[in-house]
C-alpha cells in the first residue's frame, strides 16, 4: 500500500463552501446513517503547490482554531480527504463550520451504506448439480425455495442466450460488496488476477498505490485480502459468474468472466462513504466494464456522484440495487441507484411469477427495470455451506450486471450506452411493472442479444359498466377488505378508480385475477386511474392497511370489459 500522509491538527476548523451541506438532510433522504464526527472533504487544488501533503498543509494553514481533527487522504485521489473530529462533535456543527470558508470545494458526512437483501430462512447446501433451483435463469414452472409455483418463462432467458455465447474473460466486473470467496469451487476460475503484481513480495509492482493487490482490495480492512466474511458478496458473484456446465452447484449468467472482489462492507454488511468511493475509484482505474452495487443508504453524496461520473467518463456501467424499503424512488431518492447519471442502471426485484417483490423499491422515472430477486439460489462462502437462497434487490442487481457482461462479451466494441439502451429496450413487458419502472418490464438477456423488442398485446374495444365499490372514508387502521367483480363471458376486465388516497407503500390495494395472481399493487394518491386488466371476467380487489396512518381510502366508480 502507498505510504499516504495523515495529519493530526490541534483545534483546527475545517472549511468548505456552502455546497458542503448538499445531501445532508436533503429532501428525499430517509433514515440516512453516517459516521459520528467524520466528514469527507474535496480540497481545491492550489496552483502554487503540488502533492497531497503540501495541499493539505496549505489548506490547514488558512483555517482557524476550532476542533482537534485527524486528516487522512484517500488512497485513490489526493484531493479527497476524510476528517475525523476528536470527542463528541455534532455532524451539523462540523459541516456548518466547514461551510464558513472557501478553502475546499465541498464537504459532506461520511455516509454509511448497507447491503440490500438477506438470506432466506431455507439454506440450501447441495451435494449435486442444482441448476433447477435457479428459477431466475431458467423458469419452467418449478417451485422456489418457499414453495411458490413459478410461471413458465418468467426468467431472464439465459438458456437461449447460452446457445450464442457463455461469456468472456475479456469482460471485467467489479463486485463492490462484502468481498468474495475467491477460493469457491464455482468462482475461483473466474476471479480477476492482477498479473502486473508479484504476490507476497510486499511491493507495489504495478505502481498503482496498492501493495500485492493480486485479486482486488479490501478497503474496509485496509489490506489486500478481499475475502467475504458475510456471504452477501459471494452470493452476488455467483449470479454474475458461477462456472457453468461443471456438474456442481449452479451456473451464473456468465460461465466465463473476470470478477474483481472489492470489499468495502464489513462482516455485518455496513460500510462508509470513504471506503465505497475508494472502491469505485479503484475499479475505475482498473478500467472494468461493469460495477455491481447491491447496497445503499445515506443521503446524496457529491463525492460518490463525482466518482460514478468519473467511471462514466471511462465508459463503465454502474448497476445498482433499487433498495428494499418498498419505496417510490421518484418521490424519495435511494442512493446510489438514484444518481442521475447515464451509466447508472437501477434494478427492482421481481419473483418467479413476474410480480414485483413486496419489499422492492420502484419508480416510473428512476428505476429502470426488474430482475429476479426473490428466493434466488447462488453461491456463498464454503465456510457457510457453499450455496444458499437469498432475497432482495441485491439479488436482482447482479442479474443485470451479469447480463450486461454477457451482452458486452458478444459486442466488444459497444459503449456502456449501447449496452444499457439495448437491455432496457428488450425487456419482457410485465403489466404490473408498467407504472413501476422506466422500461415497464423484466430483464431478458436473450432478447437483448438478439435485439428482440416484445410489444405488449394490449386488448382493445373496452366497454364500460357503472359499478361503485369503495372503502370507508377514512378507512380504519389495520383493515383488510376484499371485493370480487364478475362479468360472465368477458375476455378481459379492469376497474376504474375515481380516487385513491392511502398511506403510500403501507396501505395497499391489490388487483388479482381468478387464479389469485397479482397483476398490480396500487398505493398513494391517484385520481381517474384505470387498473391493469386481468384475463377472463373475474377480478378481485383486496385492500390491506397497517396500524398507523390512514387516509380517505378509494372509490371504484366503474369497470371495463372486452368480449
Amino acid at each position: 500500500m502507498r505510504n499516504g500522509f495523515f495529519l493530526t491538527v490541534r483545534r483546527v476548523l475545517f472549511a468548505a463552501t456552502m455546497g458542503a451541506l448538499i445531501g445532508f438532510g436533503a429532501s428525499g433522504a430517509h433514515a440516512a446513517e453516517y459516521k459520528s464526527g467524520e466528514i469527507v472533504v474535496k480540497i481545491k487544488e492550489p496552483s502554487r503547490f503540488s502533492g497531497a501533503g503540501l495541499q493539505a498543509h496549505a489548506l490547514l494553514s488558512d483555517l482557524s482554531q476550532d476542533y482537534d481533527v485527524t486528516v487522512t487522504p484517500f488512497q485513490t485521489d489526493e484531493n479527497l480527504v476524510s476528517v475525523k473530529a476528536e470527542g463528541k462533535v455534532a455532524i451539523e456543527a462540523l459541516l456548518a463550520a466547514a461551510a464558513k470558508s472557501g478553502a475546499v470545494e465541498y464537504a459532506e458526512p461520511n455516509w454509511i451504506y448497507r447491503a440490500f437483501g438477506s438470506a432466506s430462512d431455507d439454506q440450501v447446501v447441495p451435494n449435486d448439480a442444482n441448476f433447477k433451483l435457479d428459477w431466475g435463469l431458467y423458469n419452467f414452472g418449478q417451485r422456489d425455495s418457499k414453495g411458490q409455483e413459478g410461471t413458465v418463462g418468467s426468467d431472464i432467458g439465459t438458456t437461449k442466450a447460452w446457445k450464442l455465447g457463455t461469456g468472456s474473460k475479456d469482460i471485467v466486473v467489479a463486485v463492490i460488496d462484502t468481498g468474495v470467496d475467491y477460493t469457491h469451487e464455482e468462482l475461483k476460475d473466474n476471479i480477476f488476477a492482477n498479473t502486473k503484481e508479484v504476490a507476497g513480495n510486499g511491493k507495489d509492482d504495478d505502481g498503482n498505490g496498492f501493495v500485492d493487490d493480486v485479486r482486488g482490495w479490501n478497503f474496509q480492512g485496509k489490506n489486500n485480502d478481499p475475502m467475504d466474511d458475510n456471504r452477501h458478496g459471494t452470493h452476488v458473484s455467483g449470479t454474475i459468474g458461477a462456472k457453468g456446465n461443471n456438474a456442481i452447484g449452479t451456473a451464473g449468467v456468465n460461465w466465463d468472466v473476470r470478477i474483481v472482489p472489492l470489499k468495502f462492507l464489513s462482516s455485518q454488511g455496513s460500510g462508509t462513504l470513504t471506503d465505497a468511493v475508494e472502491a469505485i475509484k479503484y475499479a475505475t482505474k482498473l478500467k472494468v466494464n461493469v460495477m455491481s452495487n447491491s447496497w445503499g443508504g445515506g443521503g446524496y453524496s457529491q463525492t460518490m456522484f463525482d466518482a460514478i461520473k468519473d467511471a462514466q467518463a471511462k465508459g463503465i456501467l454502474f448497476v445498482a440495487a433499487a433498495g428494499n424499503e418498498k419505496n417510490d424512488n421518484d418521490a424519495r431518492a435511494s442512493y446510489p441507484a438514484s444518481y442521475r447519471l447515464d451509466n447508472v442502471i437501477s434494478v427492482a426485484a421481481s419473483d418467479n411469477r413476474d410480480v414485483m417483490a413486496s419489499f422492492s423499491n420502484y419508480g416510473a422515472k428512476s428505476v429502470h427495470l426488474s430482475a429476479p430477486g426473490v428466493n434466488v439460489y447462488s453461491t456463498v462462502p464454503a465456510a457457510n455451506g457453499g450455496y444458499a437462497t437469498f432475497s432482495g434487490t441485491s439479488m436482482a442487481c447482479p442479474h443485470v450486471a451479469g447480463a450486461s457482461a454477457l451482452l458486452w462479451s458478444l459486442n466488444k466494441g459497444w459503449t456502456y450506452k449501447q449496452v444499457k439502451e439495448r437491455l432496457l429496450a428488450t425487456v419482457d413487458p410485465v403489466r404490473g411493472l408498467k407504472s413501476k419502472t422506466v422500461s415497464g418490464g423484466r430483464l431478458n438477456v436473450y432478447n437483448a442479444i438478439m435485439n428482440i423488442t416484445p410489444v405488449p398485446n394490449e386488448p382493445t374495444g373496452w366497454k364500460a359498466v357503472s359499478k361503485t365499490v369503495e372503502s370507508k372514508h377514512p378507512y380504519e387502521n389495520g383493515v383488510t377488505e376484499q371485493f370480487e367483480l364478475v362479468h360472465h363471458g368477458a375476455k378481459f376486465v379492469r376497474v376504474h378508480f375515481s380516487k385513491v388516497d392511502t398511506e403510500k407503500s403501507y396501505d395497499v390495494i391489490t388487483v388479482k385475477d381468478a387464479n389469485g395472481k397479482v397483476v398490480e399493487e396500487i398505493s398513494g394518491n391517484l385520481e381517474d386511474y384505470t387498473s391493469e386488466y386481468v384475463e377472463g371476467g373475474n377480478l378481485t380487489v383486496s385492500f390491506t392497511a397497517d396500524t398507523s396512518v390512514n387516509g380517505y381510502g378509494f372509490v371504484i366508480d366503474k369497470y371495463e370489459f372486452t368480449d
